[in-house]
């Protein structure tokens, strides 16, 4: 007789949510207590719901099951109907000692070749499922699957490079450099790996050889601060003129784009790039290709659309929805940048100064202001990269 299923157990779906599965099991578990229901099998049923529950509800067990469970279905597909060893058999019934002893090797080496085969299948039914995820932006369940994976092959280059690829997405760069090296040492001809090793190296080479060149040399240091001065103060006359103009505006108090000066909608994307370029030129924040461009793990992942192009998309139709929903799923996920925080932060700040600086339309600028402010931060950014 097979063990139970726990997803039929508890009558859901293999991709139910933590909460879902936890008002599932309130549910059965009121309903087949054995002080509740009083039936023959109620606490059978009762610990059957359990067991399925307390496998399910932990995220390291439920990766090793699901894995189980593909691993069950694919040796099924695989395996040849039951009656068909028993004809073989029966077809030639006279067979030397010899012959059985070599067909036992060879159905001994065939077993073993079809173990590895579905070890294999496994595997790659794991990495499949840490690119979905990946994808998706659920770092934590792609962690879970490449774990699993390298507990049944400890030398898959390909897991590492995921979790290399999820460590570098974190801004953590020692731990992806190691995954990376990891992965070139198992997989030497992984051209693939090693670019992204590489590109990584480069970066953290520049932001440490910047901070370096800081204390090193005192002529580069003077030019940086003055064009950081000169940034700041150009920054603080467009704010000077943005003031000046709205005393010859419509003086319109709306929100629409249209009711705004001409100085008003170009200073506020100049002081968004102007903030990008200086938030990079002074390594504030790490270059945005690592950040916002996110590229395929494997040759087998589908491409998908950067992190970067998402934001813009958003912040152009809402800047604070954009915010508001990029901390929510980067925090669940476990996907948090600094990086990218701390240029929503910035942006804000710009915006909150402009509203306090228009007095005929504070609310439009604080609703509107950074749907223009946060683009152009991006494009400055990625200038800031290009000029370091």
């Amino acid at each position: 007789m097979s063990a139970p299923n726990h997803y039929e157990t508890l009558g859901v779906g293999i991709d139910v949510t933590e909460a879902d599965l936890k008002s599932r099991y309130r549910a059965l578990a009121r309903r087949w207590h054995p002080d509740i229901a009083r039936t023959a099998d109620a606490a059978e049923r009762f610990l059957a719901i359990n067991e399925a529950y307390q496998v399910l509800i932990d995220p390291v067990s439920r990766a090793k099951y699901d894995a189980e469970q593909k691993l069950a279905t694919f040796r099924a597909a695989r395996s040849r109907p039951a009656g068909a060893a028993a004809t073989d058999d029966a077809t030639c019934p006279n067979r030397s000692r010899g012959t059985t002893t070599g067909s036992s090797s060879t159905r001994g080496a065939d077993r073993a070749t079809r173990r590895q085969a579905d070890l294999d299948a496994m595997i790659d039914h794991l990495l499949q499922d840490a690119h979905i995820a990946v994808q998706r932006m659920n770092l934590a369940r792609a962690i879970e699957c490449c774990n699993a994976a390298l507990r049944l092959d400890r030398r898959n280059a390909e897991a590492h490079e995921i979790l290399g690829d999820i460590a570098n997405a974190r801004g953590q760069a020692e731990a992806a450099l190691s995954h990376y090296t990891l992965a070139i040492q198992l997989d030497p001809r992984s051209i693939r790996v090693r670019a992204k090793f590489d590109r990584l190296v480069s970066e953290e080479r520049g932001q440490v050889g910047y901070s370096a060149s800081r204390k090193e040399s005192s002529s580069s240091l003077a030019l940086r601060q003055t064009a950081t001065f000169m940034v700041c103060l150009g920054f603080f006359v467009a704010l000077v003129a943005v003031v000046a103009s709205s005393g010859t505006s419509n003086g319109i108090e709306g929100a629409a784009l249209w009711d705004w000066s001409a100085g008003l909608l170009f200073a506020l994307p100049l002081s968004g790039a102007i903030a990008g370029v200086v938030c990079s030129y002074t390594a504030m924040v790490r270059p945005a290709r690592s950040e916002l461009m996110m590229t395929s793990s494997s040759r087998r992942s589908r491409s998908v659309v950067p992190m970067g192009v998402i934001l813009v998309l958003l912040s152009l139709a809402c800047f604070w929805m954009a915010g508001l929903l990029y901390t929510v799923m980067a925090i669940t996920q476990e996907a948090l940048s600094r990086s990218i925080v701390a240029a929503f932060v910035i942006c804000a700040i710009i915006v909150l100064l402009f509203a306090v600086a228009v007095p005929a339309a504070p609310l439009g600028v604080l609703l509107l202001g950074g749907n223009m402010v946060f683009p152009a931060f991006i494009g400055g950014w990625a200038l800031g990269d290009a000029l370091r």
